[in-house]
């Protein structure tokens, strides 16, 4: 690896855990209405302002001992994982999807793909509270796409095939989602998992979202069977699928193509 390659993918980390930081103001305030603009970053338990000395991802969270400076209440384990989980897929994105080499990496497909990474947490940790999945994630998720396809023009690899497959892509599974969600009256399948497949449907194409949809049935299954062992418990009542879709998606990004390809030719 090159001393500006290296360089690079560490700026893209320290990135990455910076918007991380944003994603977790995100994950606790888009569930109560609460602004994220206007109103200043503050502590969940006594409500104290923080000041920018208190805000620095993950290392402020590990200075403070996962304790807030004011109050001493502890700090969620979510804030550094939210944050150094971001930073991880934005410098795996750079380096297994866009070629992580030195600038040539930097792209609107990067972009493109850190959106939709980002959109994926905030989407899986919201609907595993909630069960709700907000329309700003997936929508900012069909941004990204188009940032992708606005790479694909730029570097002039835009193909009939590329786009034919994005469009397909929206309504692979999200077809399949909408016809599950009619049939059962909305307790199957909610509104925010069709939506989310069909903008990831986009990003990924056809191929690759097919299979994230398997990926994240194995995820749903191995965490409930884990969930079993440990806990003694089953899941019961309403199942968030968000957090496994999202999880099957991310997956697929970096592997997807290549399983369905890998699938295919055992039969060719």
């Amino acid at each position: 690896m090159g001393f500006l390659t290296a360089y690079i993918a560490t700026i893209v980390f320290i990135f990455g855990i910076v918007i991380g930081s944003f994603l977790n103001v995100l994950i606790y305030r888009l569930p109560i209405g609460l602004d994220f603009v206007k109103i200043n970053s503050m502590c969940t338990s006594c409500k104290h302002r923080l000041h920018w000395y208190d805000l620095f991802p993950l290392f402020s969270w590990l200075f403070l001992g996962g304790k807030c400076r004011y109050c001493k209440a502890k700090i969620s384990v979510q804030y550094p994982i939210v944050e150094a989980l971001n930073g991880i897929l934005y410098v795996l994105i750079y380096f297994f999807i866009c070629g992580g080499n030195a600038i040539e990496g930097l792209s609107f497909e990067l972009l493109g793909y850190m959106i939709m990474a980002s959109c994926l947490i905030v989407t899986a940790w919201i609907d595993f509270k909630t069960q709700i999945i907000p329309d700003s994630m997936w929508i900012s998720i069909f941004v990204g796409g188009i940032f992708i396809v606005i790479d694909s023009l730029v570097n002039k690899t835009f193909t009939k095939e590329f786009i034919i497959s994005k469009v397909i892509g929206l309504f692979a599974i999200s077809g399949l989602f909408f016809l599950i969600g009619v049939i059962s009256k909305g307790r199957a399948m909610g509104g925010g998992d069709v939506k989310l497949m069909a903008a990831t449907g986009f990003v990924l194409g056809w191929k690759a979202v097919i299979v994230s949809l398997f990926l994240a049935a194995i995820a749903g299954v191995v965490f409930s069977f884990f969930r079993k062992i440990f806990t003694k418990q089953e899941m019961r009542g309403v199942i968030p699928f968000g957090p496994f879709l999202a999880i099957g998606v991310m997956a697929s990004a970096f592997c997807g193509e290549w399983i369905f390809n890998k699938y295919l030719s055992l039969f060719i």
